[in-house]
């Protein structure tokens, strides 16, 4: 077992673990890419050891049409309730229910409101990063007369 098999760890993340308790082998190659990432002297790793860092623009750009999906299923989805729950508040608007639910709703609209905010900005945010490996990768190849 490694350091990592801890019983808090086997009840969180079961998928990782066999039935001895021993991590998959899919755990443990995501446990290696943890480690790489998180040293600073580890060839390849995000720190500077030398070996690089690579990234998928592609696989940026599907992660942001999948965002945008979300993005716009949550105007439509997120609001499923506000009629009924403007129904309850009107029809039980002389009673601490009515305004409760009221209350209610406003706060979920509030709510909906900011995670489209954000789902948005990241949206735009992937897309964006995925342009710039795009422009940056073709202008080092360009540079390098590749």
């Amino acid at each position: 077992m490694s350091d990592r098999a801890t019983a808090f760890d086997r009840m969180m993340n079961p998928w990782a673990y066999d039935a001895d308790g021993n991590l998959t082998a899919q755990a443990r190659a995501q446990e290696a890419a943890r480690t790489q990432i998180n040293s600073t002297s580890a060839s390849g790793g995000g720190g500077g050891g030398g070996g690089g860092f690579n990234a998928d623009p592609n696989a940026l750009t599907t992660a942001g049409n999948n965002s945008d999906q979300i993005h716009a299923r949550l105007n439509t989805d997120g609001r499923g309730a506000d009629e009924a729950t403007a129904k309850v508040s009107t029809a039980l608007a002389n009673w601490s229910t009515g305004t409760a639910a009221a209350g209610a709703a406003g706060t979920w609209d509030q709510c909906v409101a900011a995670l489209g905010g954000t789902i948005g900005q990241t949206t735009q945010a992937l897309r964006a990063t995925a342009t710039n490996y795009r422009q940056n990768e073709s202008a080092v190849q360009h540079d390098l007369g590749a």
